[in-house]
């Protein structure tokens, strides 16, 4: 039964494949010049088959370590896949040592040796990407070593017997040497899986954090939005559009602390004049619709710097800003006479609708209730006075002494 390995055990085997399947393009490379550099000595067909089995091992193995490499990624490596790695270095280190039987099949002295220190350096690499487990360089060597000694002692060559003893030397010097980086090695090799490993969990809450974030700057944008138009219904009169009570008064506000830095304003209330029996006689569907139209006739002649909010019913209030009394009077004239000219016979038939306001003009010292209730007073003096007009303070008390 095949398991997940864990632990330190697990974090140095996969180091190991990983290494090895770095190193893999390198062997590829150092098979092939070791096949060129020998074809001028060894049969062409010896060489190729070498070689050739050299290079589909190789390839094989390349495949397996992929295949490897990703089931450790997505759920572990198991001890199966790794004694697969095992035997498949193993089966290349014995090809490997198998280069001096097919490459230098007369036993040259001066062609084995040139095998041997090749092979040396294969060697060398085994002993250095396999020290992290004790066993597998003495495994892998081990039977490399194999491979290689009955050809040099077979060899009627003293030079070939010293090469052989050579190449024992040379392996007991480098296990010898290899031997104390083991543990540092399993050590570091742990670590520096651990560090990837808590890297990636890093990134992985790294990424998870900013969609998070995107999501929250996405849910902000929408609550913006939201906001937005949670504002816009608040600021306006859903009837009529206009702006509501509490959004006209802020603005009169902003107007009175403008006025007060030298930048006057005209204050005026409007009121439709008979509304009550508009809704009386026509419903309050029609009536609903009078004040829409009377809000487009106002709105059509106010400034994008004046203000034009429902203060109540039927009652509005305008703000005129940096207009003096004559021309407000002007402005709120030709108002009234385009309501009371408007054709309204869709909607009430031969009656028509007219309204009355009163106009204050900021003066020092006035806050904004006392210039609304004044401007109110006027209104309704308007409306006493026979509706359908604008009252001013001056024209109120010329009303007065006439008649007086």
């Amino acid at each position: 039964m095949s398991t997940s390995l864990s632990g330190e055990d697990a974090a140095v085997q996969l180091h190991i494949i990983k290494r090895f399947r770095a190193a893999l393009p390198y062997s590829i490379v150092a098979g092939a010049l070791l096949a060129l550099a020998m074809s001028w000595h060894a049969p062409l067909r010896n060489i190729l088959l070498w070689w050739g089995v050299l290079i589909s091992w190789q390839c094989l193995y390349a495949q397996c370590l992929r295949h490897w490499l990703n089931a450790a990624t997505n759920g572990g490596l198991t001890s199966r896949q790794f004694n697969g790695f095992v035997l498949m270095t193993t089966l290349a280190g014995i090809w490997w040592g198998s280069a001096v039987w097919w490459l230098v099949p007369d036993a040259d002295p001066l062609y084995l040796i040139v095998v041997m220190l090749w092979l040396a350096a294969v060697a060398a690499s085994y002993a250095a990407y396999l020290t992290g487990i004790r066993s597998l360089p003495l495994l892998v060597l081990g039977l490399m070593l194999l491979t290689v000694q009955p050809r040099l002692w077979m060899a009627d060559s003293p030079v070939l017997h010293l090469a052989g003893l050579s190449v024992l030397l040379f392996t007991a010097v480098l296990i010898t040497m290899t031997w104390p980086l083991h543990r540092y090695l399993r050590e570091n090799y742990a670590v520096r899986e651990e560090n990837n490993r808590l890297l990636q969990d890093m990134t992985a809450q790294q990424e998870t954090l900013d969609q998070y974030n995107q999501q929250l700057e996405q849910r902000g944008r929408e609550l913006d939005i939201a906001l937005a138009r949670v504002e816009t219904l608040v600021a306006h009169d859903p009837l009529t559009g206009v702006l509501s009570r509490r959004a006209i008064m802020i603005q009169a506000e902003h107007r009175l602390v403008e006025a007060a830095a030298g930048k006057a304003f005209c204050l005026a209330m409007l009121d439709l004049d008979h509304f009550k029996s508009i809704n009386d006689g026509y419903g309050h569907l029609v009536g609903d619709e009078v004040l829409r139209q009377v809000c487009r006739l106002v709105g059509a002649q106010m400034r994008c710097n004046d203000s034009l909010g429902r203060y109540g019913g039927e009652e509005f209030m305008l703000l005129l800003e940096g207009m003096n009394l004559e021309a407000a009077i002007l402005r709120l004239e030709s108002i009234r006479e385009d309501i009371a000219r408007h054709d309204w016979s869709g909607l009430l038939g031969s009656r028509g609708v007219t309204v009355s306001m009163g106009l204050m003009h900021w003066q020092p010292g006035l806050d904004l209730p006392q210039m609304i209730k004044r401007a109110d007073d006027l209104l309704y003096a308007a409306k006493r006075a026979g509706r359908n007009q604008v009252l001013t303070e001056a024209l109120a008390r010329q009303l007065v002494r006439g008649l007086a």
